[in-house]
């Protein structure tokens, strides 16, 4: 069953548990949605750091990654809310957010 609720918005700064790196959440799938090759690699990456399983029923969160041009995709069981609030550095920021008063605010309609 597809689960319609989400821990983290859109906007909203996030670090990942394991990799520590932080970014700024710009879309969300309510459950995975990639390809079978990427979902078994990263599973095995979870595992060699001692991790279960990714659920695939779980919210997937399209991340800007900090200090970085690319992307991240990770499962909301990886993710936490983070209290370091130093802007993102990312190159495709501005044309999705405005920064106002701390907060990322999406530049565009979220259905």
């Amino acid at each position: 069953m597809q689960t319609s609720h989400a821990q983290f918005n859109i906007g909203q700064v996030v670090a990942h548990k394991h990799f520590g790196f932080r970014g700024v959440i710009f879309d969300i799938d309510f459950e995975y949605s990639l390809d079978e090759k990427w979902y078994q690699e990263a599973c095995k990456t979870m595992a060699s750091l001692g991790q279960p399983p990714i659920d695939k029923k779980q919210p997937f969160y399209h991340i800007l990654t900090d200090g970085s041009d690319h992307e991240s995709y990770v499962s909301e069981q990886n993710l936490c809310a983070t209290q370091d609030f130093a802007p993102i550095r990312h190159a495709g920021l501005e044309v999705l957010f405005t920064l106002k008063n701390g907060q990322y605010i999406h530049r565009y309609s979220v259905n």
